[in-house]
């Protein structure tokens, strides 16, 4: 499939001047920071505990974002209490 994306001016600007900075064409750029994105989106749909967002409230304003540390670390803390 062929796509032909118009890029506003800045935008051009600043992602040509990444992607000689990475000495790749600035196509390439551009692919690479598509498919990072499909990939997110990917993880995103993956993840159990989407369907949980927004169904509580929290003190904690990057729960969201970083749900599986803060897992990761109650449950560390919860098996150090065990010992």
């Amino acid at each position: 499939m062929q796509l032909t994306i118009t890029l506003p001016p800045e935008l051009e600007q600043k992602l040509a001047a990444q992607a000689a900075r990475l000495n790749i064409p600035l196509e390439h750029l551009v692919l690479q920071s598509l498919e990072q994105t499909a990939q997110q989106a990917d993880q995103l749909e993956n993840d159990p505990l989407i369907a949980l967002f927004g169904s509580c409230r929290s003190d904690v304003p990057d729960l969201a974002d970083n749900h599986d540390q803060y897992i990761g670390q109650a449950l560390y803390q919860e098996m150090n209490r065990a010992e």
